[in-house]
């Protein structure tokens, strides 16, 4: 099966994508409530919140968010959950939002790795930058380089987690297969550290933690790898 862009990808897994494959709701209230503790609670853009796992954590943190998603059958499953603002729109053609008119971006999930093709992700961080007002701040959860399987066979299918294979598909992309979804396909962006202190360079200041638990993030462990960068 050919890879899908993430928003056809999406599209096809949202009727089971909280059974199968989001976080378990205790993490997204641990996420928010990390959250709140480092920023004052306004509004945030829950930046790919596909059917909506973060926005009542978030709300019940003290949070206004707002959610934006490529996926129009992901964002109907987000509107079951809650009143909250939610907006259809794909990221990878700019967000639709004033300059300067938000303090605080997230993007959870592992939610960039699907900006893939050229330029996608430097643009996205770009119009992120837009959209903060000065000292805002974007967090982004990654997932470590180490989380993916060594490549034995050139081109071979590895497993990645239970029920879910990739494989290389050109420098820094891997192709991930959902098997239980018939071999649904979509291309992801590997970032390594150096790729992520590259791609965050600009920023005023630049922060990477070890998931949301707090402590020190030491690269070489292999550790979730949640980014804070402020405009």
């Amino acid at each position: 099966m050919d890879p899908l862009d993430s928003r056809a990808f999406y599209d096809r897994v949202a009727g089971v994508y909280d059974q199968r494959y989001a976080y378990h709701p205790a993490i997204g209230a641990r996420q928010a409530l990390w959250l709140s503790q480092m920023f004052t609670p306004g509004t945030v853009l829950d930046l790919g919140c596909g059917t909506g796992r973060m926005l009542g954590p978030l709300a019940q943190a003290g949070f206004r968010p707002v959610g934006l998603d490529c996926s129009r059958a992901m964002l109907a499953r987000a509107r079951r959950k809650g009143p909250s603002r939610l907006v259809l729109a794909d990221a990878r053609h700019g967000l639709p939002f004033a300059s300067a008119s938000l303090e605080l971006v997230i993007s959870l999930h592992a939610t960039l790795v699907h900006f893939a093709g050229p330029g996608e992700l430097e643009g996205l961080l770009s119009e992120a930058g837009r959209v903060l007002a000065p000292g805002g701040a974007l967090v982004a959860e990654l997932p470590h380089p180490a989380t993916y399987p060594s490549e034995t066979m050139p081109g071979a299918w590895r497993e990645y987690q239970p029920g879910m294979s990739c494989r290389a598909a050109g420098p820094g992309l891997e192709e991930i297969r959902l098997e239980q979804e018939g071999g649904l396909c979509t291309l992801i962006r590997v970032l390594r550290i150096g790729d992520i202190e590259k791609l965050f360079r600009g920023w005023r200041r630049v922060e990477m933690h070890p998931g949301f638990r707090g402590g020190r993030f030491r690269p070489e462990r292999g550790e979730l790898v949640v980014v804070v960068a402020w405009k």
